[in-house]
């Protein structure tokens, strides 16, 4: 396919108008001046915001979850919800003290649907404003739900250090990686009996010393 070619359309004399004016910025293409509309892109959804960072330091375990019955957190929307839940970012950060040679388990972003009727105990979220009160849950404990696991969305490889005495804290991990597409493009979107979880779907090392922090942002969107 050929390269496109710059070019211009010719509108009518407005130098009578007197209603609205709108921003342009002007710009010389093939020797011509014209005009490119001003846009302030925003969001189409109706939306609220939610910031949850309120989980406790996580261990790095030495057994295996399964995520139907053992996890981090179960995200879950309730039956029936007016709202779609948009997740726009996930952050892991790592660190750990006294090390000796590890394994490399992984902790992963996985969809989920649900049955049931969640009671487990919940971790508040951070509004973007205080009237707006989320539908949506963050749950640290399945209680009440049968989970069915559903495709992965996002994968962190625990990171591995080899020399005794080192105390390391590297590079947060983060999905989607170079921040969150403008466009919206790479949400992944909950409907009503659906969520994310994280959990550790391989076996670590016995008393592991690696330690984790969650940063977790969701919208919740109007259907």
């Amino acid at each position: 396919m050929a390269a496109p070619i710059p070019s211009n359309v010719r509108l009518a004399d407005d130098a009578a108008n007197t209603g609205k004016r709108v921003r342009t910025d002007t710009r010389d293409v093939g020797g011509t001046v014209v005009h490119h509309h001003w846009f302030v892109p925003i969001s189409s959804r109706s939306k609220k915001v939610f910031h949850y960072s309120g989980l406790p330091v996580q261990s790095v375990l030495a057994s295996a979850q399964d995520a139907v019955a053992t996890g981090f957190f179960w995200l879950q929307v309730p039956s029936g919800n007016a709202w779609d839940v948009a997740i726009r970012k996930c952050v892991l950060r790592f660190a750990t003290g006294n090390v000796v040679t590890l394994t490399f388990p992984r902790i992963v972003l996985s969809r989920f649907t649900f049955t049931g009727t969640p009671s487990g105990a919940t971790s508040p979220a951070a509004k973007r404003r205080s009237a707006e009160p989320p539908t949506a849950d963050m749950r640290t404990a399945v209680t009440g739900m049968t989970v069915t696991l559903g495709a992965t969305v996002a994968t962190y490889l625990v990171p591995q250090m080899h020399a005794v005495g080192q105390v390391f804290a590297p590079p947060a991990q983060e999905w989607p990686s170079g921040g969150n597409d403008p466009f919206e493009d790479d949400d992944v979107i909950l409907a009503p009996t659906e969520g994310v979880l994280l959990y550790q779907p391989d076996a670590g090392t016995a008393s592991d010393p690696r330690r984790f922090t969650v940063d977790l942002r969701i919208e919740e969107v109007e259907r």
